[in-house]
């Protein structure tokens, strides 16, 4: 029986490793639906994990209701696993600069809006705040995919350009659309850092997945065309959940 490559000096822990292995296994259709898995002993041998480390990935599988175990008899299949989500990374300026940031298949949930005082100055740099004015906005929505949880993104934006922004809410439930609409601020430039990250006890509730489950973070900053910030923003996404796919365009 061949073994299955981990790399066990790879920041990304084994057991999410075993699990991806899996998944793509069972897309692989190298077992049928309700058939019964091999058992534990001979995916201990594959990937030469302890027992806790492979029962971890295996209590994954069955939690996201791929796999089923049946007591005295062992684990069987119970479904195909769906395609992740692609999220589109191509930023195309449109409708007076307004930005598409490919989330049209998402719905989102508002879970707070309101004023905040910025308490770090590393808010205030990035939003540029003036020191006698240090009163922003904070967002906070949960993004879901054919009803499941699939990220969490947080948004502050400066109070000083958007009067009575949280009394008011968002338009169509955009924000994008109550930047252009209600305070005709179109946004000319995003910057965008993507990391690896794991989910906190903060989040781990909302998006439905265990403690130190993989995350892949999008964090940004949104300009207006004179270089003022007007949004910094992060959203945490679900790592086994969502694909990201950049594309380049010549705008010229």
């Amino acid at each position: 029986m061949s073994a299955r490559h981990i790399n066990k000096e790879s920041p990304i822990p084994a057991y999410y490793q075993i699990q991806q292995d899996l998944l793509d296994r069972i897309n692989n259709h190298e077992w049928l639906v309700n058939e019964m898995l091999p058992p534990e002993s001979v995916f201990l041998d594959e990937y030469n994990v302890s027992r806790v480390t492979l029962r971890q990935a295996l209590a994954e599988l069955e939690k996201d209701g791929i796999i089923r175990k049946e007591r005295g008899k062992g684990s069987f299949l119970k479904a195909i696993t769906p395609k992740p989500y692609v999220h589109e990374l191509s930023y195309r300026m449109a409708n007076g600069g307004r930005v598409d940031r490919g989330e049209a298949q998402i719905v989102a949930e508002i879970i707070r809006l309101e004023h905040i005082v910025a308490s770090s100055d590393d808010l205030v740099k990035k939003l540029a705040l003036p020191e006698e004015d240090r009163s922003a906005i904070y967002l906070k929505r949960l993004y879901r995919k054919d009803g499941q949880p699939i990220a969490i993104g947080r948004s502050w934006l400066p109070s000083y350009l958007l009067p009575a922004f949280a009394e008011n809410g968002l338009v169509n439930g955009s924000l994008n659309e109550t930047l252009h609409i209600r305070y005709n601020l179109a946004v000319d430039r995003v910057d965008d850092w993507i990391e690896a990250a794991r989910c906190t006890a903060n989040d781990n509730t909302l998006l439905g997945c265990s403690i130190n489950a993989p995350l892949l973070v999008i964090q940004g900053i949104a300009y207006l065309k004179d270089g003022t910030p007007i949004e910094n923003a992060q959203t945490v996404w679900l790592g086994d959940a969502v694909r990201f796919k950049l594309t380049l365009r010549d705008l010229n």
